[in-house]
């Protein structure tokens, strides 16, 4: 008979806000973002969960070329990249999911609703 191997659980990803990650970030952390810039292999997303005048944007690394102006839910490692200035968050993107057609503001209501939903259960 042989065994069966056992695998890890993956920890589940983390909605977290671009303006929120940092070096210490626990990973894996899930972004919902529009992207503003791309090439094969790298884009530039702002997050759209996040206040319009406060939103961050982060380069991602990715497979392939996204689509510019397109919404994504990435979920990825947070990585830093040594420039000559400073130490630059990156996101490595281990899945990029195409959301445009997503409603942003009732995703929005259903996160507060869940939100409520949790706070009342756990009373």
């Amino acid at each position: 008979m042989t065994e069966e191997k056992k695998y890890p659980r993956a920890k589940p990803a983390k909605l977290v806000t671009v303006r929120s990650l940092s070096a210490d970030t626990e990973n894996p952390v899930k972004i919902i973002g529009i992207v503003v810039e791309a090439q094969p292999g790298i884009a530039l997303v702002q997050d759209i969960l996040d206040d319009v005048d406060n939103a961050g944007s982060i380069w991602a690394i990715v497979e392939g070329t996204l689509d510019v102006a397109q919404k994504y839910i990435f979920i990825g490692d947070v990585t830093e990249k040594k420039t000559q200035d400073d130490n630059e968050l990156r996101l490595a993107v281990s899945l990029a999911y195409n959301i445009d057609s997503l409603d942003i503001a009732l995703y929005k209501e259903t996160l507060e609703l869940e939100e409520r939903v949790n706070q009342v259960l756990s009373r």
